[in-house]
C-alpha cells in the first residue's frame, strides 16, 4: 500500500469514528464502526443491529458479542463504561488496515475472461 492509499485509508477511518462519536454524543447509545458488505464502513447500533438481522443482512445466529469482536472503534455505553483502552484501539485499527489491505486486493484483481 502506497502512502497516499495509507493517508486516504486514515482519512476514512478517522471519519467513521467521529461519526460514531459524534452520534454517541448526540443521544449517548453504544455505536459500533463496522465493516460492510459493499467494503464500506458503517455506524451501526443494538438497535440497527437487530433490524439488520431480522431483514438477514447479517446472519441470524450473530450476537452483540461477535460484533464487538468483529467492530473497528465502539463508544463507550450511556453511563461511560466499557470505553476501548488505547491499546485495544491500536489493535482494532490495524485489524481496520488489514481489512482495507484485503479488500482493495480483491477489488483491483479482475477474473480471468
Amino acid at each position: 500500500m502506497n502512502i497516499f492509499q495509507k493517508i486516504k485509508c486514515a482519512l476514512i477511518y478517522r471519519e467513521a469514528i467521529r461519526k460514531a462519536d459524534r452520534a454517541h454524543n448526540s443521544d449517548g447509545g453504544r455505536y459500533y464502526v463496522m465493516p460492510s458488505a459493499e467494503g464500506k464502513l458503517i455506524i451501526m447500533d443494538r438497535k440497527n443491529f437487530r433490524i439488520f438481522k431480522r431483514k438477514q443482512y447479517i446472519s441470524s445466529k450473530a450476537t452483540v458479542k461477535d460484533m464487538l469482536n468483529e467492530c473497528f472503534y465502539c463508544t463507550p455505553y450511556r453511563n461511560g463504561t466499557g470505553e476501548l483502552p488505547p491499546l485495544v484501539i491500536a489493535i482494532k485499527r490495524k485489524q481496520y488496515l488489514d481489512w482495507y489491505r484485503k479488500k482493495k486486493k480483491t477489488s483491483t484483481t479482475r477474473p480471468l475472461e
